[in-house]
């Protein structure tokens, strides 16, 4: 009996403490869960081309880019985007005395497919989810033949990284920033390393004839989130 009066008298003694409160109320929480699973987004901006020791690689310029995006699970998202790139680049002929025959319009298209974690989960913190990326894809001028000094660029294997700035204030449109690396390979044909009518070659015996760079872009752009 003397422990069901304890009991009882421990029970009301709680009952009368004030209710202590652990994280936030619901409607004061900076967290908001993002509730559509897909976005679809349209961005603009810079794509910035590593200078190759010819100068004859595709340039950097002004870049739109079309994004899907999924949920995947947890703080994991699966991307791909389709982009263009409007590029120019020199044409050079490595025998001629006059080498440099001007430039070009030679636009860059990628298809890259990505892996997106989300540093807040599936859910915005203040509105705003930052993300990191990383995947691969395919970067291409879409010319089947060499040019006049036998170079090309062609399609190239490329590895994609960078991170996102997601702002989510509502609950179908956003606004997202992203910075993109794209790392992919460049070469040179013999004729680049062949002595020309001016006693010069185009690059020195000790140039690689295959070498990687780095490419980094900054987008941003408008996005639309849905569900099925």
């Amino acid at each position: 009996m003397k422990r069901v009066l304890t009991a009882l008298l421990l029970a009301a003694s709680a009952a009368a403490l004030p209710a202590q409160q652990v994280g936030y109320a619901p409607s004061r929480s900076p967290y908001r869960d993002v509730d559509q699973s897909m976005e679809f987004a349209l961005l603009g901006g810079h794509f910035s081309a590593t200078p190759d020791p010819a100068g004859v690689a595709p340039q950097g310029g002004q870049l739109a880019s079309l994004l899907y995006g999924w949920h995947a699970t947890g703080p994991l998202f699966l991307t791909t985007s389709l982009t263009r790139i409007g590029s120019q680049r020199h044409i050079l002929d490595p025998l001629a005395a006059n080498k440099d025959r001007g430039t070009e319009t030679w636009p860059l298209w990628a298809f890259d497919g990505a892996m997106a974690l989300s540093l807040t989960g599936n859910r915005t913190y203040h509105g705003f989810m930052p993300v990191l990326n990383a995947g691969m894809g395919f970067i291409t001028d879409r010319h089947t033949n060499s040019d006049v000094g036998n170079f090309q660029f062609g399609t190239r294997f490329e590895f994609v990284w960078g991170a996102s700035l997601r702002y989510i204030p509502a609950s179908r449109w956003g606004v997202r920033v992203d910075l993109t690396n794209r790392f992919y390979s460049m070469g040179y044909p013999e004729t680049y390393y062949v002595t020309g009518k001016d006693g010069q070659s185009i690059v020195g015996p000790r140039q690689s004839k295959s070498f990687w760079r780095n490419n980094p872009s900054l987008s941003i752009g408008l996005s639309y989130l849905f569900s099925h």
